[in-house]
């Protein structure tokens, strides 16, 4: 059996787009100038520009459905996302900025409503992702023990061994050195797995609850699960094992995990420019983990710096705020304003839908 026919395809098919976690060090990005088009796709993983997702190979595996046994029809299956023209795009800001934005309705959009909103949308996308795989691993309920010990109490909880088996192919977990490369990738796939589930792991249970499972697919929104997410951000890049990331390092991996982005002529220097002016802090040329850190799970609020972000591209009189003219003229920038629903709806623009924001 060849494993990469098995699990590979999985790993690319379901992996997450998280639209909404470039937030986390876009005021950093130098994003280069849009391409006119008539026509306008959904964001995809490979539309945004790298910033903490450096997406290491758990991230394509512990955070997606690896079950190699569901059936043909339902492992074929994808998602349509809709193609909306340049009108469109913003017919639907405009509406997103008037009914979710602009709180005191006076047509003028600042700094602090645009993070209210992006806080928003972020936390929507992160909370829809767990809840969708805490669903896909039918947690069991179990009882524990109170904190004061007299009164069980009863939890949900997914164990390791259900992750194991839910998530992988009987062939990767059978005792053994691998035997072939590809079988070998997936077996480093769980050994990241598995020492991820460890840091979420509070308790030390060898089970997660739903609280300790978010941390585990999303250790980089989290600043006491975060650390695991800076070690896996240096594994994938430091490949001289100096644990430094040198800016050669740093721009390999942009070029392996990125996308048609990486076409565009401006897209090599802005990355390397975001490396020298925001990451490499004290200048010497490479990233130590306290750099990386900061990177992967930054200190700073990240939905005010998209904020501001926003504001610098768009702002044409300077007075720190938008108007709903500048959101029109620039609306190719403001994309991640859209919630995802807004592309695989039939008819997005009916508010009923969208009543939880």
């Amino acid at each position: 059996m060849d494993i990469r026919k098995v699990v590979l395809p999985w790993l690319k098919k379901h992996l997450l787009t998280m639209k909404f976690l470039v937030l986390s060090c876009l005021l950093v990005v130098a994003l280069a100038e849009p391409q006119s088009s008539s026509t306008t796709a959904a964001p995809k993983a490979s539309d945004k520009p790298q910033s903490i997702q450096h997406q290491s190979a758990l991230k394509e595996s512990a955070n997606q459905h690896l079950d190699a046994k569901k059936d043909s029809a339902e492992a074929t299956s994808t998602e349509e996302y809709r193609q909306l023209n340049a009108d469109e795009v913003k017919q639907l800001l405009l509406k997103v900025v008037d009914e979710n934005i602009d709180k005191d309705h006076n047509a003028l959009i600042t700094a602090d409503e645009l993070k209210e909103w992006l806080k928003i949308l972020q936390e929507k996308v992160i909370q829809d992702n767990v809840n969708r795989q805490w669903a896909y691993y039918h947690p069991q309920t179990e009882e524990v023990l109170s904190w004061e010990g007299y009164y069980p109490e009863q939890k949900q909880v997914v164990s390791w061994e259900r992750y194991l088996n839910y998530t992988y192919p009987d062939e990767a977990l059978k005792e053994g050195e691998p035997t072939t490369p590809e079988m070998k990738e997936v077996k480093d796939m769980i050994r990241r797995a598995e020492r991820r589930w460890e840091n979420a792991d509070v308790d030390g249970d060898g089970s997660l609850s739903k609280e300790e499972f978010r941390d585990f697919i999303h250790p980089e929104e989290s600043q006491r699960a975060g650390g695991v997410a800076v070690i896996e951000a240096m594994e994938d890049m430091d490949k001289d094992k100096n644990k430094e990331v040198s800016l050669e390092e740093y721009m390999a991996h942009l070029n392996k995990v990125s996308g048609e982005e990486k076409e565009d002529p401006n897209w090599a220097s802005a990355q390397q420019g975001h490396f020298t002016n925001f990451l490499d802090k004290d200048k010497d040329g490479s990233l130590n983990e306290a750099e990386m850190r900061e990177w992967v799970v930054p200190t700073y609020d990240r939905s005010e710096a998209e904020a501001w972000r926003l504001i610098s591209i768009a702002d044409r009189d300077q007075d720190s705020q938008l108007s709903r003219k500048d959101i029109e003229e620039y609306h190719e920038y403001f994309l991640t304003l859209l919630p995802p629903e807004y592309w695989v709806q039939d008819d997005p623009t009916e508010s009923s839908r969208h009543d939880e924001f």
